[in-house]
């Protein structure tokens, strides 16, 4: 039985070359994001790439409900990707109020969410991988990115706050800190998939938390 690769918020950039190269090394990848028709295109893509077939399916990152359904219908992931984000670049006093809900909803709120759905099951069985794709805004914060920028921070922070306690069960968690603008289909792009399965791929005792494209 192939492993599964679930991507959440896969699109044609760093979700779309993170799966292909997880479908390279044999893995079976499952696409999911809001927008159907274009989850179809990636996962056409993947194929053609590597001669896996990949299942897209929709799904809301917001929605907890949707999540659960979604660990539900997929019991065993070997490796869980969550690169759901909203970029607004826009300034607080730009802001709508519902677009400020919205973006850490996706960003961090939906990162909690997979966390909970899908982190029991791999520790009860003691084995897996989460890759969380972060960013530079974590680090060095834009006031016309603000909303951005504090998710790329939850997930740093969560990351780091589990690291150490998920190991011990023999679960790694981690993330690629994004510092460089991502393109789709670009090497940029490429290169973040490398560094998702470089700490995929680290020994026990060599685990990471974080991983950096700069």
């Amino acid at each position: 039985m192939k492993k599964i690769f679930l991507s959440i918020g896969a699109g044609p950039g760093i979700g779309l070359s993170t799966a292909i190269r997880f479908a390279k090394e044999g893995f079976h990848p499952v696409l999911t994001a809001r927008n159907p028709e274009r989850l179809r295109g990636l996962a056409d893509e993947v194929r053609q790439a590597t001669g896996q077939e990949a299942e897209a399916v929709r799904l809301d990152a917001g929605d907890h409900r949707q999540l659960v359904a979604l660990a539900e219908r997929y019991a065993i992931v070997d490796v869980l990707h969550y690169n759901a984000a909203i970029v607004h670049g826009q300034s607080l006093s730009q802001a709508e109020y519902a677009n400020l809900a919205e973006d850490v909803l996706v960003g961090i709120t939906g990162c909690l969410y997979a966390l909970k759905a899908f982190a029991p099951a791999m520790l009860a069985r003691k084995a897996g991988t989460i890759l969380l794709t972060g960013g530079r805004l974590a680090l060095r914060p834009a006031p016309e990115y603000l909303a951005l920028g504090v998710a790329k921070a939850g997930i740093r922070n969560m990351t780091e706050a589990l690291f150490a306690d998920f190991a011990k069960q023999n679960v790694h968690i981690a993330s690629v800190n994004v510092t460089k603008a991502v393109f789709p289909r670009s090497p940029e792009a490429a290169r973040v998939a490398e560094l998702n399965w470089k700490l995929h791929s680290q020994p026990q005792g060599q685990w990471t938390w974080e991983e950096s494209d700069d």
